[in-house]
């Protein structure tokens, strides 16, 4: 299925936009993911995992260790354009092959940017939509305004209550997190399907999405999962 050599891999690496994303095992033992920043650069000689792909800025010392990167034609969903970041691509194929396949879904992945991506009950990409994440947005309203404050948002919960915020940093934050609601649940009903969600804002999300009627099917390390599954 992959061009690599039949070597079980023991460490995997998706370098993201703003965080890096590892599977890790012991010989023998399941598979543990986690999140990390970003390695620096003099640190990453020692770092270099097995198996590696990317979607965000590329360090220096990966480009020796070019023969060991998952590249877009090694996944196995169909129809997928040139320009596809490999995140959606794994997420697709991943969630169609954990369907069954015979109905089409949509993967939402809630991160740095989240992407919505339409995959057909052939297990053919069907097209999607992008919007900047929580923390993107927030940035945004931050830097292109004289006002609005830098908020951070540490775990924050959605509102639900009646009464709209009255303070800046929480009608910013729960602002964005209605607009990321609303952009989903618009596509649900535009394509009415199970919805795969993963990324690091999903818990915000699927407690509402839930409440909302949206058929959720929540899979944190989906791209992880499925990337260890094209190379084990």
């Amino acid at each position: 299925m992959t061009a690599f050599e039949e070597v079980s891999p023991q460490r995997c690496l998706l370098i993201g936009n703003s965080r890096w994303h590892w599977a890790e095992r012991a010989e023998s033992s399941p598979w543990s993911f986690r999140h990390t920043d970003p390695i620096v650069e003099p640190l990453l000689d020692a770092s270099v995992p097995d198996r590696w792909a990317a979607v965000g800025k590329v360090p220096a010392a990966f480009s020796r260790h070019g023969d060991q990167q998952l590249q877009l034609d090694q996944v196995p969903l169909n129809d997928v354009p040139p320009w596809l970041g490999i995140d959606r691509a794994l997420a697709g194929w991943g969630a169609w092959l954990r369907s069954g396949g015979g109905d089409d879904l949509m993967v939402v992945d809630a991160g740095t940017v989240l992407s919505l991506t339409r995959v057909t009950s052939a297990g053919c990409f069907g097209g999607g939509w992008l919007c900047a994440g929580l923390r993107l947005q927030l940035q945004a309203m931050s830097e292109g305004t004289v006002a609005l404050p830098v908020v951070e948002p540490d775990v924050p919960s959605i509102d639900v209550s009646p009464n709209l915020p009255a303070d800046t940093a929480s009608a910013m934050t729960q602002g964005v997190l209605q607009s990321l609601l609303g952009l989903i649940q618009g596509a649900h009903r535009r394509c009415p399907s199970t919805v795969w969600l993963c990324g690091g804002d999903a818990p915000l999300l699927l407690p509402e999405l839930v409440a909302r009627g949206v058929d959720v099917q929540h899979t944190p390390d989906l791209v992880m999962e499925t990337f260890v599954d094209l190379v084990s």
